[in-house]
């Protein structure tokens, strides 16, 4: 799939300014290494309570009661398509840091899968969102803002898409089933049980923070 790196200098603080300033805070790692070592934090992370991980497969009841809590970052506004002549290519995910820390989502994917159709979305080294900041992944010809990262596949904008967060090797960070909306909305995150309930239509808001977006406690 063909992805296109943020921008530096973009919302999130991702990526981070430079190599020089990676060396400084955690020695000689290579850019495979620091991958490595931001998915160990991610795991102690999730060892201590502070991020909510569960298994790929379909989540059992232990699992699901997990979902509920709010993710350290999560997807927070999903649109499958807009209005006027490109709206089938007016697609957009968010992801959301509600808190007021830095947290480092390089190395993480996004999965979006409609029927058939997988798109993964392999999220770069060294990408840090920056706190109650939001890192918007969207369609190559997408016109509402300018996202952080691209994606070039068409999501079907007239059928439920299931979104998955979480790393390579399948430990997941959230995972949300979006229903269909109207052109001229998008879907806005309220709640965290698994289900399509967990979004309701509201105007869109691409590359901003949606004032009554859930926190962690």
């Amino acid at each position: 799939m063909n992805t296109k790196a943020p921008r530096s200098g973009r919302r999130g603080d991702s990526p981070l300014p430079d190599w020089v300033s990676i060396h400084r805070s955690c020695g000689n790692l290579t850019k495979e290494n620091l991958v490595k070592r931001i998915v160990s934090i991610l795991a102690m992370l999730a060892s201590s309570g502070a991020l909510v991980l569960g298994a790929s497969s379909a989540a059992t009841a232990s699992e699901k009661a997990v979902q509920q809590q709010v993710p350290v970052v999560y997807i927070n506004e999903v649109a499958t398509r807009g209005t006027g002549p490109a709206g089938a290519v007016q697609d957009y995910i968010e992801i959301a840091n509600p808190s007021f820390a830095r947290v480092p989502i390089g190395g993480l994917q996004l999965q979006a899968m409609v029927g058939q159709q997988v798109v993964t979305i392999p999220i770069p080294a060294g990408v840090v969102l920056g706190p109650r900041q939001v890192y918007t992944i969207a369609n190559a010809a997408f016109t509402g803002c300018v996202p952080d990262q691209v994606f070039t596949e068409n999501l079907a904008g007239n059928r439920a898409v299931k979104l998955v967060l979480g790393t390579a090797g399948g430990a997941r960070v959230d995972a949300v089933v979006a229903g269909s909306h109207p052109a001229r909305l998008s879907l806005h995150r309220v709640a965290f049980t698994g289900t399509s309930t967990d979004f309701v239509a509201a105007p869109r808001t691409p590359c901003v923070l949606d004032a009554n977006a859930p926190s962690a406690s």
